[in-house]
């Protein structure tokens, strides 16, 4: 009797431990979509920046071409506006970086946090209980070596 109720335990256990498992998949995969959706989102404002930027640079250009000394000045704007170019694409990308770092951190906190949630252990608290577990193992060791005499005999 006592056998069959442990046995029911442990397959209320195991179904408990299938139901949280399935938790888990269902957040992180919510979580990985929110992730790639954020990723796509900032790549799509950084191409659109990119956008404005070079049509307001192509904007420039024509004002250059069309001035009546734009064959002694345009070498000049020309230069100016390929370094401003470079400083535009160059604070899109340092953003776009800094965007994709943040969805990352938000992503590792929001696994952290259903992962707390749902009361799985930490790995520092798999380091101490495997460091518990050392401990009695040789305190069971200790206690179960067979005595030797003082004498040696």
């Amino acid at each position: 009797m006592n056998r069959e109720h442990s046995t029911g335990d442990a397959f209320a256990s195991a179904a408990g431990l299938q139901a949280q498992a399935g938790r888990i998949a269902r957040e992180l995969g919510d979580s990985a979509q929110q992730v790639w959706l954020a990723g796509i989102g900032a790549l799509a404002r950084a191409q659109s920046e990119g956008s404005r930027l070079f049509e307001q640079l192509a904007e420039e250009g024509r004002a250059v071409g069309d001035a009546p000394d734009a064959a002694g000045n345009a070498a000049g704007r020309l230069e100016g506006l390929r370094q401003s170019l470079d400083a535009a694409v160059g604070r899109a990308q340092a953003r776009a970086g800094e965007a994709w770092d943040s969805v990352g951190r938000a992503f590792e906190h929001r696994v952290q946090q259903a992962l707390r949630q749902m009361d799985v252990p930490t790995r520092d608290d798999l380091d101490a209980l495997g460091a518990r577990i050392d401990a009695l193992t040789r305190e069971l060791q200790q206690r179960n070596a067979p005595s030797v005499p003082p004498d040696g005999t």
